[in-house]
């Protein structure tokens, strides 16, 4: 899936290095920045207007999966080589037997 000329228009994308993407877009009079670092597997997100305490971190792992391979492909689409995105986990969870697991 790719990202939507909506995005695209919205939105700016830049190729930081081979594993970060960072994605800039204003909101109420501010620039938000989003770096999707590939190899730590974080999204860091900032406020350019308000540098200090405005970072936070999100773990690949609590962020839409969809959004994370959009990222990806826009990143290797810009020239970068980030590695791949892990597998899915199995949501599906074994029948339990009885009273007892």
């Amino acid at each position: 899936m790719s990202l939507t000329a909506a995005f695209n228009d919205d939105y700016e994308t830049e190729m930081a290095n081979s594993y970060v993407l960072v994605v800039k877009y204003d909101m109420a009079g501010y620039t938000h920045v989003l770096a999707y670092d590939f190899m730590a597997r974080v999204m860091i997100m900032r406020n350019d207007d308000y540098p200090e305490n405005s970072m936070r971190m999100t773990p690949f792992n609590q962020l839409d999966r969809d959004s994370l391979v959009d990222m990806r492909e826009e990143l290797v689409r810009l020239g970068g080589k980030p590695p791949a995105l892990p597998a899915e986990p199995n949501t599906m969870q074994k029948p339990l037997r009885g009273l007892n697991p």
